[in-house]
């Protein structure tokens, strides 16, 4: 009757014994293999979850993995491709073809023919070297097209000493129609500017008028430009540094010369406002058309008597160059920089100068004039020489002009010289 009691878990309390069991108590039977039997399923719950709760971990990772790894590869995948697109983008910048390359090109080519070119010796080896978008203009018209102004650079090698010429084209572009601007620029070391069918002019510049005085300016540094002479160029140009000298295109003898434009700007060769405007400016930009004869090859003794042989004729050639002047409406005005055709920004003054001792001592082209001018005074001073001559027997006078002749013609430098001791010869 007062039997031991078990705790609520079913348990014998510490410290009391159980009583015995009547082996004919089901009640008693039922409820010990009922708390077995929960203490077996809780133990195994346990074991699998222990043993299971690493599986669960892995597969969550690996099902994670499966869904970011896609978005990941993707985004990876875009980010390579706008990489690849930024640097075809610039390597197309850098070097591929620019607006108006062919055009420039092919004025370029047609300037440089050989027959009435520049390059008498010819020339080889012309490479274009890039585009520069020199400035930007907008019509006025309904339409209000937009026109890019490209000045592109070209290089060539000048068969008559092997030097590199540098020469740029000006291509205006209008609504992606390409056409040539100006005539080509030729340069000592580089720049240029070519074209066949318009003519470049800076709208967005204050235009100037031109004077007699910066007339008389141009022409006289146009000559020592167009020619050989780096001393009078020198001097034209009015370095106040006595180590700078500059040097010549040497392409030819001055025909003439002439002033395309006239713009007020600053020294850099930039815009300047118009509430600036100034009727006596300290700087303005001007475009100069040069004509000139090309040099003359020079002819070979051996093939100076015979009547096919190339004379090397010229015809006339004419180059734009835009140039920087100072204090260009007064008597002391002077051309301190020049450069391609258009590209006014480009300018800076004395930006020319080159070192005193790289240019060798330079020959005039007066003196190669009055050479050819006393050469051409000795050929007919002979005639008027042998004709005079009573005392001489018609064949003496023949041998003598013979002689004389094949005397001028073994010239060094090619000219037609006589024999000093003679006096005048043909």
């Amino acid at each position: 009757m007062f039997g031991s009691k078990k705790d609520k878990n079913g348990k014998q309390p510490m410290g009391q014994q159980k009583a015995k069991q009547n082996p004919n108590n089901e009640t008693d039977l039922f409820a010990d293999e009922k708390e077995r039997k929960d203490e077996i399923e809780l133990t195994a719950w346990k074991k699998a979850l222990k043993n299971t709760q690493k599986w669960k971990v892995l597969i969550i990772l690996f099902i994670c993995t499966g869904l970011v790894a896609p978005m990941v590869s993707v985004r990876a995948i875009n980010t390579l491709n706008e990489m690849g697109s930024y640097l075809t983008e610039k390597y197309k910048e850098i070097s591929g073809d620019k607006p108006g390359k062919q055009v420039a090109l092919q004025a370029v080519y047609s300037w440089l023919d050989d027959d009435k070119g520049a390059f008498q010796y010819g020339y080889a080896n012309l490479w274009w070297n890039g585009a520069t978008e020199v400035s930007t203009s907008t019509s006025d018209d309904s339409n209000g097209s937009t026109t890019q102004y490209w000045s592109h650079q070209m290089s060539l090698t000048d068969k008559s000493d092997g030097s590199t010429r540098d020469i740029t084209q000006l291509v205006a572009v209008t609504d992606g129609v390409a056409t040539a601007v100006g005539t080509p620029t030729v340069l000592p070391k580089t720049v240029t500017s070519n074209s066949n069918t318009d003519t470049y002019r800076p709208d967005d510049y204050i235009q100037l008028d031109q004077n007699t005085s910066l007339t008389n300016v141009v022409s006289a540094w146009s000559k020592a430009y167009i020619g050989k002479d780096s001393n009078a160029l020198t001097v034209l140009v009015g370095d106040p540094n006595s180590d700078h000298m500059y040097q010549p295109a040497s392409l030819g003898s001055y025909l003439n010369s002439s002033l395309d434009w006239l713009v007020q700007c600053t020294k850099d060769g930039k815009t300047v406002d118009k509430q600036n405007k100034s009727d006596n400016p300290e700087w303005a930009a001007a475009s100069v058309s040069i004509s000139f004869k090309p040099y003359e090859k020079k002819v070979d003794a051996s093939t100076a008597n015979d009547p096919n042989a190339d004379t090397g004729s010229t015809s006339d050639v004419e180059t734009s160059v835009t140039v920087l002047i100072h204090n260009p409406t007064r008597g002391s005005a002077k051309i301190v920089d020049w450069g391609a055709e258009g590209s006014l920004t480009t300018l800076k003054a004395f930006s020319n100068a080159i070192d005193r001792s790289l240019i060798g001592s330079s020959s005039s082209d007066d003196d190669d004039d009055s050479s050819d001018s006393s050469s051409s005074d000795s050929d007919s001073g002979s005639g008027d020489d042998g004709s005079d001559n009573d005392d001489s027997d018609s064949s003496d006078s023949d041998s003598s002009d013979n002689n004389s002749s094949s005397s001028s013609q073994n010239s060094d430098d090619g000219s037609v010289t006589g024999d000093p001791n003679e006096g005048p010869n043909d």
